[in-house]
């Protein structure tokens, strides 16, 4: 080699060795990453009482990180109006997602809980606020979702790549396996933690659906509820032997739990009318109902339904003077739902106590809800202050105090509480109350440094300074 190509390559010798050192350097992961695992149907009152041989995981869990003493669902307390709420810590009225199903008078079409012909429609989709996992992705975070609900549509100007075997769907619903998939995502975070922020959304619907079909006291149920712990469990596993507890935080908590359905309580619209043809259609059915009278007729269903004596007070409940099912017109409503502003809701809603259902039997109503009403031992839907009806919420992580019992938490209070451990700011206004979280925190948290966000981190930029540097000594 001659002295002068010597000497040229020298400089790229340093620079690599640079680089090397440089990778040595950027293994520290560029900011906290977060699972969140959301469990359907798991009430703070049912996991109370569950035998604690069921719990391993969770009491992992808790030793190690805090527990809400209940998370307070939104009204009506159902799959979609919650999970929108989550998602954008707005309450139903906000994100205008306003029930499990709903009917579109303006296009005559009925949305029935991803089991309809017209549910993948995206006018039901379309225009509503900001998501979690846009709002993250945005921000140059990675977003992987797994079986969680709508994070594979479009919003905007973006769209997380979710394989269609990961994809939420009632519809097509079958068993999955999530033990089978944390081993691969706990090597990703590990991967790729040193150039983005990771955010993992998984959800588990098998105790939903046994405690749905068979109840909190079947062999189901209890299989179920050990299902759920195990997985509990199992993230903690593999996030201990990848070593991720020092940059990746565990949030578990559920949408909303389920009550049984009271045979003693069940009520048939068409007992309490004189004439059913005055009824156009009912929408949902069960916990609550959306009735469309034809116009002319509304007042007089209106007076029909409040003065049915089916629902009558009967002494039943501890509140005697109140009858098991409260009939409202839109705008009577109560505000403490956060709900009567929403779309697609009937000039007539009927709202059943907890426990007490409302059926048909000739008027038209939705298929999918019908049907649930024939099959189901236990649902949700009811007031939000029903305490069967209240969620878990626990979490540990580098963020969150140890062995700590906390205050009971709004649904809507996660959305802010998720967006501030991946530093990334909330993207709109929201119904969320940073007091209600920041018990939850451990010390010096809040007073962390947070890096702008960016695309690329330090090392793939200066090896593309190598390259550049290569091909200009090449000219």
């Amino acid at each position: 080699m001659r002295i002068q190509d010597f000497w040229r390559v020298v400089p790229l010798v340093l620079l690599l060795v640079f680089l090397i050192r440089a990778e040595e350097i950027e293994k520290e992961p560029v900011g906290q990453n977060l699972i969140l695992l959301l469990i359907d149907g798991y009430g703070a009152s049912l996991y109370n009482r569950t035998d604690p041989k069921l719990q391993n995981g969770a009491q992992m869990l808790i030793k190690n990180g805090v527990q809400a003493e209940y998370l307070k669902p939104v009204f009506p307390s159902q799959s979609y109006p919650n999970w929108f709420s989550l998602n954008t810590g707005l309450y139903v009225e906000n994100h205008n997602f306003t029930a499990d199903f709903m009917y579109d008078p303006k296009r005559d079409v009925y949305f029935q809980r991803d089991e309809g012909a017209n549910d993948t429609d995206y006018q039901w989709w379309s225009g509503g606020p900001d998501p979690i996992w846009y709002t993250a992705g945005k921000k140059h975070v990675d977003v992987h979702c797994y079986w969680y609900a709508n994070c594979h549509r479009p919003h905007g100007d973006m769209m997380v790549q979710v394989p269609k075997t990961r994809q939420h769907s009632f519809k097509n619903e079958k068993s999955y396996d999530l033990f089978a998939y944390l081993p691969r995502i706990m090597k990703h975070i590990k991967k790729y933690q040193v150039y983005r922020q990771q955010l993992v959304l998984l959800r588990y619907n098998g105790l939903s659906k046994a405690l749905r079909l068979f109840g909190d006291d079947s062999d189901a149920g209890k299989q179920a509820l050990a299902s759920a712990d195990a997985q509990i469990r199992k993230i903690q596993e593999e996030m201990e032997s990848h070593e991720l507890f020092d940059s990746t935080n565990l949030i578990v908590l559920s949408d909303h739990g389920l009550k049984r359905i009271s045979e003693d309580h069940q009520f048939f619209l068409e007992e309490c009318l004189t004439d059913i043809t005055k009824i156009k259609r009912v929408v949902n059915n069960l916990a609550f109902t959306f009735v469309y009278p034809e116009p002319e007729a509304e007042d007089s269903v209106y007076f029909e339904l409040r003065v049915c004596d089916q629902w009558a007070a009967m002494g039943d409940y501890d509140d005697e003077d109140e009858p098991s099912v409260a009939v409202y017109r839109k705008n009577e409503i109560p505000e403490k739902y956060h709900w009567k502003g929403a779309r697609f809701i009937a000039p007539i809603v009927l709202v059943a106590k907890p426990g007490a259902v409302i059926l048909t039997t000739q008027i038209p109503s939705t298929d999918v809800s019908e049907a649930q009403g024939r099959e189901l031992r236990m649902i949700g839907g009811w007031d939000n202050e029903e305490q069967d009806l209240s969620g878990i919420f626990m979490a540990r992580g580098p963020a969150f105090k140890q062995d700590y019992k906390a205050s009971p938490l709004d649904l809507v209070d996660v959305y802010q509480l998720a967006l501030n451990i991946i530093g990334v700011e909330a993207g709109h206004p929201h119904n969320g109350s940073w007091e209600h979280v920041e018990e939850l925190l451990a010390d010096g948290w809040e007073d962390r440094q947070v890096e702008p966000d960016g695309e690329m981190g330090l090392l793939p930029s200066l090896t593309l300074t190598l390259v550049a540097l290569i091909s200009l000594w090449h000219q």
